[in-house]
């Protein structure tokens, strides 16, 4: 969707200065900025898709509250999904683990509410699926951005030799979507 609309507005003549997306929009800028290719972008996204649903099940909680005050209540085996605002994070974690930080934090008066999802990112790594997407990663041409994007994952400018990287799209289903300190930084 993300891509279309964008495809849409530049058929228009409105070309972005710049892109941001955030998770998994970010394949949708880096194929807009002509990282890789549409189908080379398709291939990477239903192969991440696919790994995902290989994870164990899990829940994803939104919470209104600074990613600081819950990182010190994460009970183990959670992380933090995406910080998305200054009072606005999402945590991730096995189904008993979320509940217990929900009845933590609701005691507290703290509003969350659980995402309609089946599974949870980013989860522990265990090198199997990361190595299974770098290898699928490694198999797409990789190129500089054409149109400078501003990663979510270092939430600063996506450098050539990260956007290059299998690596870096590897590790992208891991890592913590940093879209508040992104926006912060594009601004």
């Amino acid at each position: 969707m993300h891509y279309s609309l964008a495809k849409l507005w530049m058929h228009w003549g409105i070309t972005p200065d710049a892109m941001m997306g955030h998770s998994i929009g970010e394949f949708a800028a880096g194929c807009l900025a002509g990282v890789f290719s549409l189908e080379d972008a398709i291939k990477l996204v239903a192969n991440r898709g696919r790994m995902m649903q290989e994870l164990p099940g899990g829940h994803m909680l939104s919470i209104r509250t600074a990613e600081e005050d819950v990182v010190k209540r994460l009970p183990e085996g959670c992380s933090i999904a995406a910080n998305n605002g200054p009072q606005l994070c999402v945590a991730s974690g096995p189904h008993e683990a979320i509940a217990q930080l929900q009845a933590e934090l609701e005691k507290d008066g703290i509003t969350c509410k659980l995402r309609q999802t089946s599974h949870r990112l980013p989860q522990p790594d265990d090198g199997r699926h990361r190595s299974s997407l770098t290898k699928v990663v490694e198999s797409v041409k990789l190129s500089a951005p054409r149109i400078p994007i501003v990663s979510t994952v270092t939430a600063e400018w996506l450098k050539d030799d990260e956007a290059t990287s299998s690596k870096y799209w590897s590790h992208h289903l891991r890592a913590t979507v940093r879209f508040a300190q992104a926006v912060k930084f594009a601004c």
